[in-house]
């Protein structure tokens, strides 16, 4: 595979697993941590994850670009952004990174990456910052 290529899949194994988030991963830097939220954006970012997480990987992974998940383009900012956060250091197996939008309006957007069953968030963008 292109090392540029753009990840367009997801670990299939997972297909059919509802998405599970977690946040050990997500970054303590305030300008990309939940320490930049209001309560506000507290709240809907909570509740878009509760709605997210009533879905399987497969059907998160079939939503449009606008609603769901985009893959990150290996060698972009923010995939080296999420790379750097992903414990896993020798990473043997294909990385899947992605941003999703907790708002369709406006820019505040989540980033992370799937392990097993789980999206692990590693940076929360709500002032567009961080390019594609």
């Amino acid at each position: 595979m292109d090392e540029t290529m753009t990840h367009s899949k997801f670990d299939l194994q997972y297909a059919e697993s509802t998405v599970v988030f977690t946040i050990c991963e997500c970054s303590l830097d305030k300008k990309y941590s939940f320490y930049n939220l209001t309560r506000e954006q507290a709240e809907r970012f909570i509740g878009r994850l509760q709605h997210i997480e009533k879905l399987t990987w497969k059907q998160f992974m079939a939503l449009d670009r606008e609603h769901g998940a985009t893959p990150k383009k290996s060698g972009s900012e923010s995939f080296q952004m999420i790379d750097e956060r992903n414990p896993d250091a020798g990473k043997f197996i294909e990385q899947y990174y992605y941003h999703f939008r907790a708002e369709q309006k406006g820019v505040f957007r989540i980033f992370g990456y799937q392990r097993r069953q789980f999206f692990c968030i590693t940076h929360i963008d709500k002032d567009g910052r961080i390019h594609h």
